[in-house]
């Protein structure tokens, strides 16, 4: 079944909630990309950190300003436990892709030049005890097309092995500046979800985006597995995939329990915040969940 007729306020009410969850992909935020900790010139005198590359994700970003209570704040306040010292290089930028991360780019300024060499040069010169990395989701948004509300399918086939192959490269930078450092990698929630809640939208056109999100987070997941690069389960800590369980929500009703989740952990339901797709601070909070899940077989002691 295909899309069905929309009004015309309904179809422009569709789209303008889509397009400012994709615009926001290429809003960089000072806050975020300033959070950085820069590179030292004794490595022993700075002490552990744990490095946080990626997108916006990566960068803690949330609409309501803040960029401090995302997975990385989080991660890192739980592995204080251990390493009561260590310390947060985030160099995460909102609207990161995997074609441009090795690219300066003038919303996050870097003294090394780009995300990747910054991260490099951080590597080189600091004890870092573990690398999360987090970016592939942004690439996929320039094969969605409005007039469909749906992917073009022909772009994706050619963009997810340009993905994979990028993607690789740069887990291969990064282990060639430090050999010996764990790196954890993540697929993705899927906001788009937020699709089976918005008027003159069917449900099948709403479980074709979704398809075509979770093929974006297969490939991620067989890219890490590829390169040994433990994976959290970020699409299974928001029940992405999960059209079948319902759960009541309320003010909106009986949903899927993965539309749900996006409702109720990020702001892509939300009119006050013009429908973010960032997740708040619970839904980072399920992050956190999945990502301490990798970094336990990822800081796991060789048998």
């Amino acid at each position: 079944m295909g899309m069905g007729r929309m009004s015309g306020r309904s179809h422009r009410s569709a789209f303008a909630i889509i397009g400012a969850l994709l615009v926001m992909v290429d809003i960089a935020l000072p806050a975020a990309a300033a959070d950085r900790g820069g590179v030292p010139t004794s490595k022993a005198a700075a002490g552990s950190v744990y490095l946080a590359l990626g997108d916006s994700l990566a960068a803690s970003y949330q609409p309501n300003g803040d960029t401090h209570s995302g997975y990385a704040e989080q991660v890192l306040q739980l592995e204080q436990a251990r390493l009561p010292d260590l310390r947060l290089v985030k160099l995460g930028c909102p609207g990161e892709r995997t074609n441009t991360i090795d690219r300066p780019r003038r919303p996050c300024p870097y003294a090394a030049g780009t995300q990747l060499d910054e991260a490099v040069a951080v590597l080189q010169s600091r004890d870092v005890e573990f690398v999360t990395l987090q970016i592939g989701s942004n690439d996929t948004f320039h094969c969605f097309r409005f007039g469909a509300v749906a992917f073009d399918q022909a772009c994706i086939d050619e963009l997810l092995p340009k993905i994979s192959a990028r993607l690789t490269s740069i887990v291969e930078t990064l282990r060639s500046a430090d050999p010996d450092v764990p790196i954890v990698g993540s697929n993705y929630l899927d906001p788009l979800l937020v699709a089976w809640t918005l008027p003159g939208i069917e449900h099948d056109a709403a479980v074709a985006i979704a398809d075509v999100w979770t093929a974006m987070n297969d490939t991620l997941e067989e890219t890490y597995a590829a390169v040994g690069v433990p994976l959290a389960d970020t699409e299974g800590a928001f029940s992405a995939t999960d059209f079948d369980t319902i759960v009541h929500v309320r003010g909106v009703g009986d949903l899927p329990i993965n539309v749900a989740r996006v409702c109720q952990w990020t702001y892509a339901c939300s009119e006050r915040f013009d429908h973010d797709f960032h997740p708040n601070t619970i839904g980072y909070a399920a992050m956190t969940q999945a990502w301490e899940a990798a970094l336990a077989t990822a800081l796991a002691p060789s048998p």
